[in-house]
């Protein structure tokens, strides 16, 4: 008689830059399959009480890393140490970072480029990870690391800078994609660079032609 085995989640890695986005989602830590690296400069000397006991709560999942050194960049360097360290260790794994700073967006490239699941995220909003216990019912799959054309590309920015103002209609999205890839172009290319985020998976549009981004 075959045994049937449950396949194991990915355990979700996430990398906080404190520096940067100031601020932590209570709601997030204690999950399961997820492990949090949270990154302080010289200048990070304060905590809310009711964060820090939900992360004593779970401190086996929570790593509090203080970069020894203020200065520009000075964490970045550091983070993206723990981070390479992170991959070595658990190479099937997936790996969040939250920061608004796009230059960690190089190190994500290159990750890619090694096949490695990766994604910087703006702010908390835009999190997402596989959860035995939590799962949006239209939540995007995982960006597939492949090229994107130059027009799919700028539109990609675009969205990823505006966190606050992404249209949530198919419809919406449609203009908002025609009006930056610029004069010349056409609602039919308009249409072809959704499709295009869509098939890479960084947004899903249900029957109803909403969107759900996962940038």
């Amino acid at each position: 008689m075959q045994n049937d085995t449950i396949p194991q989640l990915p355990v979700n890695h996430v990398f906080v830059d404190l520096e940067n986005v100031k601020t932590i989602d209570g709601s997030v830590v204690g999950g399961k399959n997820l492990t949090f690296h949270l990154f302080l400069g010289p200048q990070n000397k304060k905590l809310d009480v009711d964060i820090v006991e939900k992360l004593l709560d779970n401190a086996q999942a929570v790593k509090l890393i203080r970069s020894p050194m203020a200065g520009k960049n000075a964490l970045d360097f550091v983070l993206a140490y723990h981070l390479g360290q992170a991959v070595q260790t658990d190479p099937k794994g997936y790996f969040h970072i939250i920061s608004k700073d796009g230059g960690f967006d190089s190190l994500v490239k290159l990750l890619e480029s090694k096949r490695v699941k990766v994604r910087r995220h703006a702010d908390w909003s835009g999190l997402h990870f596989e959860s035995p216990t939590k799962k949006p019912a239209a939540e995007a799959p995982a960006p597939v690391a492949k090229a994107l054309s130059p027009g799919a590309e700028k539109v990609l920015a675009n969205l990823q800078k505006s966190v606050k103002n992404r249209p949530k209609q198919k419809k919406t999205l449609l203009s908002h994609a025609l009006n930056f890839l610029g004069k010349g172009a056409t609602t039919d290319m308009s249409e072809k660079v959704v499709e295009e985020l869509r098939k890479s998976g960084y947004l899903v549009i249900d029957d109803k032609g909403s969107v759900v981004y996962n940038l």
